[in-house]
């Protein structure tokens, strides 16, 4: 039974927003625009703004559903986390395009506002101020802001699982976007291009060459 609800926490992780209203509003795959990511930030860039905020929105409740499901079916302990973990990698790994799909920060978030809502609350301002202000880059705003919210929930004494739950999220999350830096550590020519492949939003093709 509780595999069986994991199993699904992944489809509905899989659901492809990014996509579904890339082809409804455009005809096109999101996956051939913009920085040729599956996630809601490409969407906003390379299609339209409210369409971007409606696939940011349904990310984060495909996140915060899967969360849901696992505790109202009676599951606790951690598999609420898994199935947070298991709707994250469907949205990375989505089984109706190929497993390729986006960077799983918005399904985290969602699973995170589930999970310790207060804590994710705060934090949230942290990762609009370094992902929209200082860089530009999802990545380093997930890295800074969940670190951050690891330290917040210790403090506020929340359970291990929950300590731990935003450092699982980030390797989830990674699992789909190192790869592409460490093609984008083996294209860089220098430091100060490899330090802004890093910290700003840097696109690069799928063989990791910048795109143009």
């Amino acid at each position: 039974m509780p595999i069986l609800i994991v199993v699904v926490c992944y489809l509905i992780g899989s659901i492809p927003f990014a996509y579904l209203f890339t082809v409804l509003v455009t005809g096109q795959d999101i996956r051939k625009l913009g920085n040729r990511n599956a996630g809601a930030a490409n969407v906003f860039r390379a299609v339209s703004k409210p369409a971007g905020a409606a696939v940011s929105v349904l990310d984060i409740g495909k996140g915060a559903v899967a969360v849901l499901l696992v505790q109202e079916v009676g599951l606790a302990g951690w598999w609420p986390l898994a199935g947070g973990l298991a709707a994250v990698l469907g949205h990375n790994f989505p089984l109706w395009l190929g497993f390729r799909g986006g960077r799983g920060l918005g399904a985290s978030i969602g699973a995170l506002l589930a999970l310790m809502p207060l804590e994710t609350a705060i934090v949230l301002p942290v990762l609009g101020v370094v992902f929209l202000v200082l860089t530009g880059s999802a990545i380093m705003g997930a890295i800074v802001s969940f670190l951050l919210l690891i330290g917040l929930g210790a403090w506020r004494g929340q359970t291990l699982r929950h300590i731990l739950a935003p450092l699982m999220f980030l390797l989830a999350m990674g699992v789909r976007w190192i790869p592409q830096e460490i093609r984008a550590l083996r294209q860089a020519e220098d430091m100060g291009e490899l330090l802004r492949s890093h910290l700003l939003d840097q696109r690069y093709e799928e063989d990791g060459r910048p795109d143009e």
